[in-house]
Order: structure tokens, then C-alpha cells, then sequence
């Protein structure tokens, strides 16, 4: 199975990291273009990518300020990966940790491709993530 991991220190404690990855309002702000998603198993939801592709999700499981999973595939293909986003704390933040691991029926040059491009969505995902809490200390001065 292939999987993609990135990796990023937020200058935030794990509260304020929580936070980020999981309110409502944010999530549009790192996550996808619009984002329901809510941090309790068993929950389903959705991200609309800012190319346009909709993904649909199922949360697997939450440790509240540590640890968010989910399911999730592209509207119209049956294939799912999974997402586990890990925090933990940092000498100067806190560390987030994303691990997906793709579907497993991918194989060869797709697999490559869908690497690919989970590699680079979670890069602008997580460059996204950093800009937002930039801009959260901005504002609060």
C-alpha cells in the first residue's frame, strides 16, 4: 500500500492546533474550499478541493487534541484512503504529523500518480495550515 507523510511544526500549543484542524470555520481556511467535517466518530462529511473535486468522508476516530482519522474518496470512485493527522507536542509548537495511506486496489503507475498528488495536497494543505495560524496571531496582536 502506498502512503504519503508530511510532517510540520506549528508555533501553537496543542489546543490552539486542535483547534485549527478541527473548527468549522477553519477548515475551509487549510482543508479544501468547503469542508463538513466534524470530529466525532462515525461522522460523514465532505471537502470540496479548490480544483472542484468533492471528496466524501467518514470520521474513523478522534482522540480530542491528539489524534483525527477518516475515510474518504472522490464522488464517483469507490476506491478510499485513509487519513490520520497526529499531534503531539514540540520544542517550539506543536508537531502535526499526516499520514495517508491510499487505496489499496492502486497499483503501478496509478499508484504513482495518486502519490503524486496526495504528496502535493497535503504540502499546500499544511502550507495553508501554517498561513492560517499566522494570520490567528496576526488578529489577535
Amino acid at each position: 500500500m502506498e502512503t504519503v507523510e508530511r510532517h510540520v511544526t506549528l508555533p501553537a500549543d496543542l489546543d490552539e492546533a486542535w483547534e485549527l484542524l478541527t473548527d468549522p470555520v477553519d477548515l475551509a481556511g487549510w482543508l479544501g474550499r468547503e469542508v463538513v467535517l466534524e470530529p466525532v466518530p462515525g461522522a460523514t462529511g465532505s471537502v470540496i478541493e479548490h480544483d472542484g473535486t468533492r471528496r466524501h468522508l467518514i470520521i474513523d476516530e478522534v482522540e480530542a487534541g491528539r489524534r483525527l482519522a477518516w475515510h474518504w474518496w472522490v464522488e464517483g470512485n469507490d476506491e478510499t484512503s485513509r487519513v490520520e493527522i497526529t499531534l503531539a507536542p514540540a520544542a517550539r509548537g506543536t508537531a502535526v504529523r499526516v499520514v495517508e495511506t491510499l487505496a489499496a486496489g492502486t497499483t503501478g503507475e496509478s499508484a504513482a500518480s495518486a502519490s503524486a498528488c496526495a504528496s502535493e495536497a497535503w504540502s499546500h494543505r499544511l502550507l495553508h495550515l501554517e498561513a492560517l495560524l499566522l494570520v490567528a496571531a496576526a488578529v489577535r496582536g
